[in-house]
């Protein structure tokens, strides 16, 4: 059939429409798949500015933290309170004005905050405050600070203790730690030889095994009693005192503070409580860990009375040492709660700052670093020793003690110096046995090592302090026991 012409042109008419349909859809998914593309390279390079605008953010909030810190390390701050409370209401009154002023301003608001919580007597609870008064990026500045002057401290501490008339260093040990942490152990700084005195130390805080309390030994240096003892009629505890010098040691640094309430009919006090915890266990850890705390706020009080600042305080010192895992049971809750209210009237702050966690801190670092303390002149009655665990090679140990310096010194079977008491009181004194080089590890005897075999030595060891050694003396046991199950095979 032949197709009149305005129907060819019609038909071509739409021919065309439709290809140019075609060519612009075509046009359009290419340009739309361009427009994707220029899309998502237009994120990519937004988000790029987007990172370098965060690093260059980032790495000035670093740099201005690292220099506040630095100069905040370098200031001296005021000692009595009233120039504290000044000192604070400024810099906490510059805070808040700089804050108004816009965000360009809050590095130097967060600067003044930061100051402000060095002289606030409870720092826990101006954070608080600041939590919900002070605008989130500011607090997490301080949290930064605070973080910065703990890993500078912690970065600078050892280079500083021990005293280097101590002459000793404390260094890390290659070795792995069974924990899986930090080994480290103390070094000689000079060449010793056998019966030179490396150095002596005064204890953190010592105690007598409970059941001596009363009687033979003195309850501040634990030295052996001669001649007329000091005694106190109100002490609950009973304590006698080789000198009226340790007596009123013992008064101003912890049992004043401890024992405020000295009604010996009173037996629900916490005084009484905290008594009957220690003696009816025969346990003395806790009562350390109470003179301790007490002793922390003695620091403090002599800091504010005398205007002078230790560069590091006794926290500082036992934060780094070593400790064991306190599993926490009925036992160890009844005696946190004991302090806590013990402490709860006595200190304010100090209730919170007893944590579950910081009092079973502190309870492992006594169970793996106290030695045990021998002063006596020789053994007069047979007595069942406390249970709790110390360092020592002794049998007849009286109480035990908590150094700063002496706590560092690895175990070894095969050891190359001697724990002393040549004062007959608390006073450790570190007598070289055997010749020592300057850098040489410093090695002593956490157990009695006698004739024990090495499955023996290990086993208690390993029950107590988690350690598996490796000394001379324990390595050529194992080859000579090896080497016998080889020859038998």
């Amino acid at each position: 059939m032949e197709l009149k012409k305005p129907v060819l042109i019609g038909l071509g008419i739409l021919g065309a429409i439709g290809i140019g349909y075609v060519i612009y859809w075509d046009y359009m998914r290419q340009n739309n798949r361009e427009f994707r593309k220029k899309l998502k390279r237009d994120r990519k390079k937004a988000e790029k500015l987007r990172q370098a605008a965060a690093e260059v953010a980032k790495d000035r909030i670093t740099a201005f933290i690292k220099k506040a810190v630095d100069e905040v390390s370098k200031e001296s701050f005021p000692t009595d309170v009233a120039a504290k409370e000044k000192y604070f209401m400024d810099q906490v009154s510059n805070g808040e004005t700089l804050l108004a002023e816009g965000k360009e301003h809050h590095l130097d608001a967060a600067l003044c905050f930061y100051k402000a919580l060095k002289v606030y007597p409870n720092p826990v609870e101006l954070i608080m405050i600041y939590q919900k008064t002070v605008p989130e990026a500011v607090v997490n500045v301080i949290y930064e600070m605070m973080s910065f002057e703990v890993k500078k401290n912690k970065a600078e501490y050892f280079e500083n203790f021990p005293p280097k008339d101590m002459n000793v260093r404390v260094g890390d040990i290659s070795e792995s730690s069974p924990m899986g942490d930090i080994r480290r152990g103390l070094f000689a700084t000079k060449d010793f030889w056998p019966g030179d005195v490396i150095f002596d130390e005064q204890p953190i805080a010592s105690a007598l095994d409970p059941d001596l309390e009363t009687g033979d030994y003195c309850s501040y240096c634990l030295k052996e009693l001669s001649g007329d003892p000091i005694s106190d009629d109100t002490d609950l505890f009973e304590a006698v005192y080789c000198s009226k010098t340790c007596h009123e040691k013992a008064m101003s640094e912890y049992a004043t503070l401890l024992f405020t309430n000295r009604d010996k009919t009173d037996t629900e006090s916490k005084e009484s409580q905290l008594v009957h915890l220690v003696k009816s266990g025969n346990v003395k850890y806790p009562l350390m860990i109470a003179r301790f705390l007490a002793k922390m706020v003695h620091e403090e009080t002599q800091k504010v009375i005398t205007g002078e600042e230790e560069e590091y305080s006794t926290w500082d010192h036992i934060e780094r040492l070593r400790f064991l895992n306190v599993p926490t049971n009925d036992k160890e809750i009844n005696e946190i709660k004991l302090l806590r209210e013990l402490f709860a009237a006595k200190v304010p702050g100090m209730e919170e700052f007893i944590s579950d966690e910081r009092y079973l801190m502190l309870k492992g670092k006594l169970m793996y670093n106290s030695f045990g303390i021998s002063t006596t002149r020789e053994i007069r009655k047979e007595r069942e020793n406390s249970k709790e665990m110390v360092r020592t090679s002794e049998s007849s140990v009286i109480g035990a003690g908590f150094y700063r310096v002496a706590s560092y010194m690895v175990h070894s079977c095969d050891p190359n110096i001697m724990i002393k008491f040549p004062n007959r009181n608390n006073v450790i004194s570190i007598v070289a046995t055997k010749p020592i080089k300057a850098g040489e590890e410093l090695r002593t005897s956490y157990i009695n090592v006698g004739h024990r075999n090495l499955e023996s030595r290990r086993n208690e060891l390993d029950s107590k302090w988690r350690i598996r050694c490796t000394c001379s003396k324990c390595l050529s046991e194992e080859s000579t026991t090896e080497q016998s199950s080889t020859e038998k095979n």
